[in-house]
């Protein structure tokens, strides 16, 4: 057998089908790759292998791919996760969001082309990237990112509002709006470091700003919160706005605190080391989609691109 080239990735693949992954292994040939059936070896094999992307399936018999990831999160943080599944079942797609948090969502049946590119530009960012290992501050650095990291809560119904002034507004330094206008003037004038939105406000589809935001700054945590959260939707928000935490309403005070601690942690860090912030890099907005990214409109495209960085937190003023 001869050595792989430099330049090949290592890819561990996790599924319980064997021919999907005989499959995968012919996909990925150029590239050295680990495979097993078995879910509760594969954060060891990640580890011991130091892999650079996992490829797992969510709907295996011993362990979700969910629970999978997360693991192997903990154990090996450098590499990047792909969750691959044949059905749209909005648990494993919202704990992939909350639990594992991937880097892309992947439908099978894969197209071949894309999945290529997908592993490949993954594990360049994975070799590449510096690693935010844990979202917790410690408690003096957690207190003095609460006074400085501003969050911006985007939402119109004012019950929710006011659900949320009093979970947040006591602890951190909060601003409201109720539209994309407005988002984006409290974001042109102050640093804002999370992102708590709806995906809708009266009759405007916010998935498209949030997907936007993360494609030009990627720094920003974004914090989805829902009523009416579908699957496709939350693939999205995953593929193309990266979001950081999806909660479902009504929001409860203790799983909202930690979801924005968590957030303000790791935008804090990403300030500090702005090079990591390639791990969570959005792709491409996909232009037939109706939440396009390209189909704002071009006024409202080129003032989030032009957020400037000392208001976000990425130059030093």
């Amino acid at each position: 057998m001869t050595d792989a080239p430099a330049t090949a990735l290592r890819i561990l693949m996790i599924d319980d089908e064997s021919r999907i992954l005989r499959a995968l292994k012919a996909l990925l040939r150029e590239h050295t790759t680990f495979s097993t059936t078995n879910p509760l070896e594969a954060a060891a094999l990640a580890k011991q292998h130091d892999v650079d992307v996992v490829i797992c399936d969510q709907r295996m018999p011993e362990k979700v791919g969910v629970d999978v990831l997360r693991e192997i999160k903990e154990t090996h943080p450098r590499a990047l996760r792909i969750l691959l599944t044949g059905y749209s079942d909005l648990k494993a797609v919202l704990g992939s969001v909350n639990e594992g948090e991937v880097f892309r969502f992947v439908n099978k049946p894969w197209n071949n082309t894309e999945m290529r590119d997908l592993v490949a530009s993954a594990g360049q960012i994975a070799r590449e990237a510096p690693v935010i290992a844990r979202d917790v501050l410690p408690q003096a650095e957690h207190d003095r990112a609460r006074t400085q990291v501003g969050v911006l809560v985007i939402e119109d119904d004012t019950t929710v509002q006011q659900r949320l002034r009093e979970i947040l507004q006591p602890y951190y330094k909060v601003n409201f709006a109720n539209n994309a206008e407005r988002a984006l003037q409290i974001m042109e004038q102050n640093e804002t470091g999370v992102v708590i939105s709806e995906t809708e406000a009266g009759r405007s589809d916010l998935t498209a700003l949030l997907k936007a935001l993360k494609l030009h700054h990627p720094h920003i945590a974004t914090v989805v919160v829902t009523e009416r959260a579908n699957a496709s939707t939350a693939i999205e928000l995953i593929n193309e706005g990266q979001v950081y935490r999806m909660l479902i309403k009504p929001v409860r005070m203790g799983t909202c605190r930690l979801s924005v601690d968590s957030a303000i942690g790791r935008y804090w860090q990403l300030k500090q080391n702005p090079q990591a912030a390639r791990r969570y890099v959005a792709a491409a907005p996909n232009a037939e989609s109706s939440t396009s990214a390209l189909r704002l409109p071009a006024a409202l495209l080129n003032r989030i691109r032009s957020l400037p960085g000392r208001l976000l937190g990425t130059m030093r003023a």
